[in-house]
């Protein structure tokens, strides 16, 4: 665990050089993290809208850190995914391209 305090620049930093992974070392990120499954009842958000339980596994960014390394800790920027609808999240653009690959054209 990386003890310090988590400044925007320093994620910019980590993400220019290729090192974005240190971000989720760090105790900032854990103790969001833990409080965000905490408040959710340690539940997927996506799977309990639909009427289904299923375990938070990952803490998702919504918008995701690369793109808003501002909202890193924020904590209505994240999202607490069972395994599945995290795959799900990060696979989109390959489904689709998949699905149209493969699709009937009659």
């Amino acid at each position: 665990m990386i003890k310090r305090n988590v400044t925007t620049e320093w994620v910019i930093q980590q993400i220019q050089g290729g090192k974005a992974y240190r971000f989720y070392l760090t105790a900032d990120w854990q103790r969001v993290r833990d409080k965000k499954r905490t408040m959710e009842h340690n539940e997927c958000e996506r799977c309990r809208a639909v009427g289904k339980y299923s375990p938070c596994e990952a803490v998702h960014h919504k918008k995701y850190l690369r793109a808003r390394p501002d909202l890193a800790l924020d904590i209505n920027n994240l999202e607490c995914l069972c395994k599945d609808c995290h795959y799900k999240e990060h696979h989109k653009l390959q489904e689709k391209i998949f699905s149209e690959e493969f699709s009937e054209k009659w």
